[in-house]
């Protein structure tokens, strides 16, 4: 009778609390690591948005950059406008403009190869202004090209290897050789960019019979 009642026995309350317990703790690694695995997804996805997002800015900065020409332009009212500025007076926030070459027309429109740009920083946001038209048009097109930003800066090399803040060439064809912009986006490392300006083969200026007694 005794032995019967031993083989119908259950389990004790403690070892249901330990099987419970044990269970617990399983079940808490097991949402735990769920969880870090969705944290590290999401993480990984928001980088790899941003690194599009930069490696966009850079692949139009390089391209627009590399094939600007020495081409003065003029504004909605008339004024002359130089090949290269720092800057515009006609649009807020800008940063610098040009003229670039290559602008494709794959439909065939009625227009010319070359399009003005100019890069801008907006309410946070650095975007590329473009026109229809060289002479005399407003903008048309603003891309948003990176968000937060907190700052842009450019600086511009010029013929003599000088690096300058500024751009205040006097001759209107003037180009920089070279350009750094420097990129702070909020909660990121500043980011600093250096590009070469239009073609390279340009002549350098000749020194002066002064600057060349002194070198």
């Amino acid at each position: 009778m005794n032995a019967a009642r031993q083989s119908e026995a259950g389990f004790t309350l403690i070892e249901l609390l330990v099987a419970l317990a044990i269970f617990a703790l399983i079940s808490v690694a097991g949402v735990t690591l769920l969880r870090s695995g969705t944290d590290t997804q999401i993480a990984v996805k928001e980088r790899l948005g941003e690194m599009a997002l930069s490696q966009r800015l850079t692949n139009a900065l390089e391209a627009d950059l590399a094939q600007a020409i020495a081409r003065p332009v003029r504004d909605q009212s008339g004024q002359p406008v130089p090949a290269f500025t720092q800057g515009d007076a006609t649009v807020p926030g800008g940063i610098f403009g040009l003229v670039r070459a290559g602008w494709s027309n794959f439909d065939g429109a009625p227009r010319a190869g070359l399009q003005r740009v100019t890069y801008v920083l907006e309410n946070g946001a650095l975007k590329r202004l473009s026109w229809p038209m060289l002479d005399g048009a407003a903008p048309a097109d603003a891309a948003t090209m990176l968000e937060d930003v907190v700052s842009a800066t450019a600086e511009y090399r010029d013929d003599k290897g000088q690096w300058r803040s500024d751009w205040t060439a006097t001759d209107a064809n003037a180009l920089p050789r070279a350009i750094a912009l420097t990129v702070t986006v909020k909660g990121k490392p500043e980011q600093r960019m250096l590009f070469l300006v239009g073609p390279q083969t340009r002549i350098l200026p000749t020194p002066s019979a002064e600057e060349g007694a002194a070198g």
